[in-house]
Formats: structure tokens, C-alpha cells, sequence
């Protein structure tokens, strides 16, 4: 749980890599603190893959926000092999993804769930 109480992640660590579920009305901070949490997460386990599950979030971050954040998910993943987000097609951008990936974090941001998890797990 995060400070906004009604923003809730979840992370489950699953065989091959971490879910991370966020649900709820998310600020900046509240995905920082996503982003941190799913980090520790992973340094404890084993996984060197993280899915962020992001459909059930509501957020209306500007553009600078976005690249604070593909910023934030670079600097704190990277020692994963791979990050999928999911975000609902609506908010779909493209520029934290790009921000993350010009750091040159193995990054992809996707709008089905199935499509990012087959890419998370393959071995391309």
C-alpha cells in the first residue's frame, strides 16, 4: 500500500517474473513508490523479469511526468532483464517507454495483457 489510500499495489512473484497490480487513482509519487516497491521486491527474489500491471489505474499525468517516470523505471529496474507495463488504452502515450528505453532498459508498454506477458517470457 502506498500513500494515497486508495491507490493499491499488489506484487506477487510469480515463476519466472514479478506482478506487479496497481489499482486506483495514481499520482507521480504513487507510481515512484509502485516503482520502489516492485525494486525491493525483486532484489529479494529471484526474478529478473517484472510485469506492472496498470489497467486499473486512473492518473493524469502530463508529459514531463511521463518521462519522470520511464525515467524512474530506468534508473530503479535496471538490473532486470526485462519490464512490461499494461495500461489501459486510453493512456496509452509512449513517452515513458521511450524514456525508460533510451537508458537502454528492455522495456515495452502494451495495452493486452497476454501480448506483454508473452513477450516478458519469451526468449527473444
Amino acid at each position: 500500500m502506498t500513500g494515497n489510500r486508495e491507490f493499491e499495489v499488489v506484487l506477487e512473484a510469480q515463476d519466472k517474473f514479478l506482478l506487479a497490480t496497481a489499482r486506483g487513482p495514481a499520482t507521480l509519487g504513487d507510481f515512484f513508490e509502485a516503482i520502489e516497491q516492485a525494486a525491493e521486491a525483486v532484489r529479494r527474489g529471484r526474478q529478473r523479469r517484472v510485469l506492472m500491471d496498470l489497467r486499473e489505474t486512473q492518473q493524469e499525468l502530463k508529459f514531463t511526468e511521463h518521462l519522470q517516470l520511464g525515467a524512474r523505471v530506468a534508473e530503479r529496474l535496471a538490473f532486470v532483464d526485462r519490464v512490461a507495463t499494461i495500461v489501459p488504452a486510453s493512456s496509452r502515450s509512449g513517452s515513458s517507454e521511450k524514456a525508460a528505453q533510451k537508458t537502454g532498459l528492455r522495456l515495452r508498454t502494451f495495452t493486452d495483457f497476454k501480448e506483454a506477458l508473452a513477450w516478458l517470457v519469451s526468449d527473444e
